[in-house]
């Protein structure tokens, strides 16, 4: 495990109980880190896993936290806010006194698996835009700019997808910014690299959360057939024969995000079982 003792990080898009961003928040603090987790206020009813567990978003997540001997905010943000972004920047620098890590992993799916291009409602791709790509300027920007005033150094780890490696058909603004995101991740890279700052980027390939269950209902919808089908042939496509779990992902970031990856800057690591290999 990496050693993240001392270090304090954000995390955003952490309010799913399936979903990658608690599962990089746990790994960050079972590595000695302090945090803050943050996701914008409830869009639409939680998953119905969720209702019955009483699962109630970043709180619950930072009690997970906090039961492991971490000190954990909970912090509300819309991502595509600048002020929020930089309320939540000044917020943890006030209340931990540094910033070392930010982990990019607020997202939107954009009706990806049945939404062709010719066919996309105009809001629904500038939301996805707004969200997935301007989301990650924000937060970077804020937080590389709080890095630099402290002159310590960083680390920023960004989430695109298997989807921003190659285009992928009916899958609206998710392959677009996807691919965004990892030009971002270069360009910061470049910038801040002089500074002791990293900036790294990894992609998923099919992982085990709520998320990729609904792209699996929208593919099945969108082409006639069910569920199951579509996500037993999504598995068979994967050399390693199964989808990721939600700890491997976390277990890529917080290697990036650790001083065993001091040499690595400007890079994306494809997490996927072995389906893309560039």
């Amino acid at each position: 495990m990496a050693d993240l003792t001392g270090k304090v990080a954000i995390i955003t898009g952490a309010a799913r109980y399936r979903g990658i961003g608690r599962a990089i928040a746990l790994r960050l603090a079972q590595d000695g880190a302090d945090m803050v987790v943050s996701a914008r206020g409830q869009a639409g009813p939680a998953p119905e896993h969720e209702q019955q567990m009483g699962w109630d978003g970043t709180a619950s997540l930072a009690a997970e936290i906090k039961a492991l001997g971490r000190r954990v905010e909970a912090v509300a943000c819309d991502v595509t806010d600048r002020q929020q972004v930089a309320a939540m920047v000044d917020g943890v620098v006030a209340s931990f006194g540094r910033l070392d890590i930010i982990i990019n992993n607020a997202g939107v799916p954009s009706g990806a698996g049945a939404s062709p291009i010719i066919d996309m409602d105009d809001d629904d791709w500038f939301r996805t835009v707004d969200v997935n790509l301007n989301g990650v300027y924000h937060v970077s920007k804020a937080g590389a700019r709080a890095m630099l005033a402290a002159g310590n150094g960083g680390a920023i780890v960004n989430l695109s997808s298997t989807a921003g490696r190659v285009g992928m058909a009916n899958y609206g603004a998710y392959s677009a910014t996807k691919f965004g995101v990892i030009g971002l991740t270069q360009q910061m890279a470049a910038e801040l690299a002089a500074a002791g700052i990293r900036v790294n980027c990894i992609c998923p390939g099919s992982t085990d959360t709520d998320m990729m269950d609904g792209t699996f209902r929208r593919v099945a919808g969108h082409v006639g057939t069910e569920f199951d089908r579509i996500k037993k042939g999504v598995r068979r496509q994967v050399p390693m024969g199964r989808q990721g779990d939600v700890a491997e992902q976390a277990a890529a970031v917080a290697f990036l995000a650790s001083d065993d990856a001091s040499y690595i800057t400007g890079q994306t690591l494809n997490v996927d079982g072995g389906l893309r290999m560039d």
